[in-house]
């Protein structure tokens, strides 16, 4: 472990180091908080300085003067010295977003520029309730920039009939940024949903926006429940969207599929190609994608979990009892490999490629995870996180299982092969594992591995002490991990518990939605 990079502190060594406060600025976008900054005395108003002494020798006083002021014994102000540089995990900028009701964090993305897109829905009256009425929700893309200064913010109001009471409105979506400055949206629409240019309604959709978030093109597969599954763009700009259709979709332009498909989209709209992933045998048998992701080179690599007796190219596996993870990279729409978790019962929640073609994955898991000769036990009856690496071509190079407690939520690899991890967790984390040691809440935290799997840092944000709600987890994901071009990690998502992310410790009486930069 590099000490120098460890990042487990509590608010009180932030305030040790200075840190603790926040400046708060206006903007469309939310709320950001800023650790504070000292200038010169020079920028300071001038009764705050000590005036500098003179060269000429002050005319004597007359001691019997009545008019002299009494001597105060006060020492003269000094000058603060500057505060310390953020170190390594340090919060850098924290940004909130939400209503008074409860909001939740889509999906985010990074920009060419680096410029940081995010999508979340706000407004959401009755989360917990069973028969829910929410009529309108909004949602709402955000575009800021690397400092957390908000450019611009974008509201589309989804919308029901209020009548009758058990519709609902309803949208889950995913963004991501294409090298020609537009952003790429898709997702699941219940209700109504005003593009203002265009209206979209039930079911899924993949529209592009220009950079400003007006939109160019909408376009609305045909099938019965058709549900996307995730999003990503390759070096030309061409958006992949991983779909699951139970039965025939029409994804236009003569691209059709069924099952777990990856659908190529161009920048101008056109459905140019739809990947079918894995072959179910039988009726009751089925592959369900979760993620994908897309290197530089046109790896594509996709994840998640089949059910029953399925065919990856020439391979034939078994699940387990509920479905089992699996693994697949493609390379100019072949199968290159395919690696099933076939004694796991489980599935695979989010994957990245480093700059050679190695794959990185993790998901949630019961049983036993078998990989490059260890077997990772799980939890009796609790799912665990795991976390596993293949070399180039798929060769299986190392494995961890995460412990007890902890929810993963994304991951992201930079191109050297190390990664950051993002999720909560109820236990406390040591040597890069959920232990035993309870905190009474679900509490923020970011991870970093290197690329053989070492522990390189931990950032655990607690809110000290972890506020007890007689539940260990309540409202709360973290959907998207960025890494930008000098190594500082983002983090977004939502949370309903009292949380401290660097700046102070918040207080939440709904869900509400975070984006802050952690220092390298």
């Amino acid at each position: 472990m590099r000490l120098g990079w460890r990042w487990v502190r509590t608010v009180a060594g932030a305030t040790a180091l200075g840190w603790l406060g926040m400046v708060t600025g206006c903007g469309s976008g939310g709320e950001v908080h800023e650790p504070p900054a000292t200038g010169d005395c020079a920028d300071m108003p001038a009764e705050g300085c000590p005036e500098p002494p003179g060269d000429d020798t002050p005319p004597p006083v007359d001691d019997d003067t009545d008019d002299a002021p009494p001597d105060s014994g006060e020492q003269p102000q000094q000058e603060q010295p500057p505060p310390p540089p953020p170190g390594p995990g340090s919060t850098l900028w924290l940004a909130r977003e939400g209503t008074p009701q409860d909001d939740l964090a889509l999906g985010a993305a990074v920009d060419p520029s680096g410029d940081i897109l995010t999508a979340a829905v706000h407004g959401i009256d009755d989360l917990h309730t069973r028969q829910p009425t929410d009529d309108r929700v909004r949602l709402v893309i955000t575009r800021r920039s690397a400092a957390g200064e908000t450019r611009w913010q974008r509201t589309f109001e989804v919308r029901v009939p209020e009548t009758p009471a058990e519709l609902r409105a309803s949208v889950s979506a995913r963004i991501a940024a294409d090298p020609a400055g537009g952003i790429f949206l898709a997702g699941n629409v219940a209700g109504l949903l005003d593009f203002e240019t265009r209206e979209l309604s039930d079911g899924a959709f993949v529209a592009r926006l220009d950079s400003n978030g007006n939109l160019l093109w909408a376009s609305t597969p045909r099938g019965a429940g058709v549900t996307l599954a995730d999003l990503t763009v390759d070096a030309q700009g061409r958006a992949l969207v991983a779909f699951n259709a139970p039965g025939p979709a029409d994804f236009g332009d003569g691209a059709r599929g069924s099952g777990a498909v990856v659908v190529t989209y161009s920048m101008e709209g056109r459905a140019e190609a739809a990947l079918r992933v894995g072959r179910p045998e039988g009726e009751a048998d089925a592959v369900e994608l979760t993620t994908v992701a897309v290197d530089g080179g046109g790896r594509l690599v996709v994840g998640g979990r089949f059910v029953g007796a399925v065919r990856f190219g020439g391979q034939r596996a078994e699940s387990a009892r509920d479905g089992s993870p699996f693994l697949a990279l493609y390379e100019a729409g072949a199968l290159t490999w395919a690696k099933t978790l076939h004694h796991a019962r489980g599935t695979v929640r989010d994957v990245g490629l480093d700059g050679q073609g190695a794959v990185v994955a993790t998901g949630a898991f019961l049983g036993t995870v078998d990989w490059a000769g260890r077997k990772l036990q799980g939890h009796p009856y609790r799912a665990s996180p795991f976390l596993i690496a293949t070399r180039p071509g798929g060769v299986e190079r190392w494995a961890r299982n995460l412990g007890d407690g902890l929810q993963v939520g994304a991951l992201a690899v930079e191109p050297s092969g190390n990664l950051v991890l993002g999720g909560f967790t109820y236990n406390r984390i040591e040597d890069g594992v959920a232990g035993s040691d309870g905190m009474g809440s679900s509490q923020p935290v970011a991870l970093r591995y290197g690329p053989d799997g070492g522990v390189l840092a931990t950032r655990l944000f607690l809110s000290d002490p972890p506020e007890a709600r007689g539940e260990l987890y309540g409202v709360e994901a973290m959907p998207f991990v960025g890494v930008l071009p000098d190594g500082d990690a983002i983090l977004f998502g939502h949370t309903d518990r009292d949380s401290d992310l660097g700046l102070g410790r918040r207080f939440a009486a709904r869900s509400d939605v975070f984006l802050l930069r952690v220092k390298r």
